[in-house]
Order: structure tokens, then C-alpha cells, then sequence
């Protein structure tokens, strides 16, 4: 489910500001509602981990991703090669 909400939020947010409020959103939400849940009806149990250390790596892990993927994609356009 995590990597499906990285690629809306790629797709949908085009620039840096607004994917990163998203992101931002999206990382509340995950760490803050989805773990406790997740622990809460049993599919996890942390050890020595806080919530806080899922926001945080939510939110780099999508700036990293998403700065790879834009530098890829400039990678694979074609360069003008003419000269003027």
C-alpha cells in the first residue's frame, strides 16, 4: 500500500511544494494512524521503535525517490545535439 501512495503523489503533486505537503500528509497519516492501527489489531509488533522514526523515514524516503526519478527521467530525454 505504501509504494501505491508514492506513485499517486508522484503522479498527482508535480511541483516540489506541493509534493511535498502531500508527503507530508501521507507520512502523518501512515506513521500516526495506520501503525498504531497495524499494532492495535495485531499484523505488528515494534520493539524499541516510535512513531515519529516512520514519519521521518516516510518523508525521506519519498524526497529521495522522487528526486531519483526526476533525475532519470532527464537522463533519458534526448539532448539537442545541434549546435547554433
Amino acid at each position: 500500500m505504501v509504494p501505491v501512495a508514492y506513485m499517486l503523489l508522484y503522479q498527482y503533486f508535480r511541483t516540489w511544494k506541493s509534493f511535498i505537503l502531500a508527503q507530508i500528509i501521507m507520512a502523518l497519516t501512515y506513521a500516526y494512524i495506520g501503525e498504531p492501527f497495524c499494532e492495535w489489531v495485531k499484523l505488528v509488533n515494534y520493539l524499541e521503535w516510535r512513531y515519529r522514526y516512520s514519519f521521518i523515514y516516510y518523508i525521506i524516503v519519498g524526497i529521495v525517490t522522487r528526486a531519483l526519478i526526476l533525475k532519470l527521467a532527464s537522463l533519458s530525454k534526448p539532448q539537442d545535439l545541434t549546435t547554433k
